[in-house]
């Protein structure tokens, strides 16, 4: 192997790595063991629960019992925010209609609040009320969704909690709605990743 191409892999992989080692997770919940970090409204009783997913058996997923809104699940420790950091989030959702449910809109929501509830900013979801982003795609099939977001973009504060509800308003039906696999991370600056990538460079030079 010529030493362009040695650098070249040498610099890729390092930025690679660069993304990982600076992405620090601070939630994730794949629901294969239960509902502990989650809470009701007001610390209370909610509607989620864990059932088969209905496309993979082997598989847990999180649904509803009823309808909501306002926030329905809520995590039960907040989230803080560096106000100078961007932060993602990953997630998979599942709309698969059922008799009487809305076809194109069944419910599930995803977004942020102070409290449980309070103030909140609906993001993403089968609809857009509350200003949420209607995004999230019912077709009978999983899929997996990612966004970058800052606490300037909630606009609710430094310390908020996940919040997921299947909503009432959307006319669909409980047991509807399903999401599985829920990351929020920091974001690697691009400076930070340009940094260790040029580490990567200058170590596989004095190798060389």
């Amino acid at each position: 192997m010529n030493f362009k191409s040695s650098t070249t892999i040498a610099v890729f992989a390092c930025i690679a790595g660069a993304a990982t080692a600076n992405a620090d997770i601070i939630f994730s919940d794949d629901f294969e063991s239960g509902l502990g970090q989650w809470t009701g409204k007001n610390g209370g009783a909610h509607q989620g629960i864990l059932v088969n997913d209905p496309l993979d058996n082997s598989n847990t997923a999180l649904s509803f019992s009823g309808l909501a809104s306002a926030g329905d699940l809520f995590t039960a420790d907040p989230i803080l925010l560096d106000p100078n950091q961007s932060y993602r989030i990953s997630f998979d959702y599942l709309g698969l209609a059922q008799a009487k449910s809305r076809l194109d809109d069944t419910g599930g929501y995803v977004g942020f609040s102070v409290d449980m509830p309070g103030l909140h900013k609906w993001k993403w979801a089968t609809g857009n009320v509350s200003g949420a982003s209607d995004v999230l795609i019912d077709d009978g099939q999983w899929n997996s969704y990612q966004y970058d977001f800052t606490a300037a973009d909630l606009g609710i504060g430094n310390s908020v909690r996940l919040m997921l509800e299947d909503f009432v308003g959307s006319a669909g039906r409980p047991g509807d709605a399903f999401f599985d696999n829920f990351q929020i991370s920091t974001v690697p600056t691009p400076g930070a990743i340009a940094l260790l990538g040029m580490g990567g460079l200058i170590a596989t030079r004095r190798r060389r």
